[in-house]
């Protein structure tokens, strides 16, 4: 793109991830073809939305590694009488069942979500209700992500970490792409974050599966 990302939004370089999001949003609605826009512009404000969700999401993942590589260093400074087996045990019991937990209560809703919406998606109460699924599901999120930076795993699981963010990951990207659909109806947003989220599917259930080899240790 040759143009400035943060132009066409109109936004400044300073502004948050939320600032962004809803400038997209104001644009989407003057601009989208099915509102009478002009898809060229539509075009490069999805561009510019892109990018910069990219660029956020980079850094709010350096920032996550930031917070695991401290809260590791202070593990390893405060760990005292604590076994190796029992610090997995304490990481499983502390961190990972509550995320499990936040991510079934998102993943598992989501197709009797879409049946009820593909019943009429320009029904206001139906859209109301699958938007607040959507705003629920966000909020479970930032949830996730704090529950997720209050401790390092320990090292010997780290792979088993790395595989539950990945996992956090689609289904955040499932979540905003749903949440662009709401938008302008775009049909290739619904079918792209029913996929994101299917995957996180599958991920959670191999998460499920190899958990039970760590806690017999």
């Amino acid at each position: 793109m040759s143009k400035d990302p943060y132009q066409i939004l109109k936004i400044h370089p300073s502004a948050t991830l939320e600032d962004i999001k809803q400038a997209y949003i104001k644009l989407v609605k003057i601009h989208h073809p099915d509102k009478g826009g002009d898809s060229k512009i539509m075009l490069e404000v999805n561009s510019a939305w892109e990018i910069l969700k990219k660029k956020h999401k980079n850094l709010n993942y350096n920032e996550f590694n930031n917070t695991k590589a401290y809260n590791q260093n202070e593990y390893k400074r405060e760990a005292n009488n604590y076994s190796e087996s029992e610090d997995i045990k304490k990481w499983f019991q502390n961190i990972y069942l509550p995320i499990d937990k936040l991510l079934g209560q998102i993943i598992n809703p989501l197709g009797s979500k879409i049946r009820d919406l593909s019943a009429d998606p320009y029904d206001q109460v139906l859209m109301d209700s699958f938007c607040l699924y959507l705003e629920k599901s966000k909020y479970k999120i930032t949830k996730i992500k704090k529950i997720y930076t209050s401790n390092a795993s320990p090292s010997i699981i780290r792979d088993f970490s790395l595989d539950l963010y990945h996992c956090l990951s689609h289904v955040e990207d499932g979540i905003n792409e749903l949440e662009r659909y709401t938008m302008g109806y775009v049909d290739n947003y619904l079918h792209d974050g029913k996929s994101m989220i299917a995957f996180a599917k599958k991920k959670r259930k191999f998460l499920q599966s190899n958990k039970k080899e760590w806690l017999i240790l």
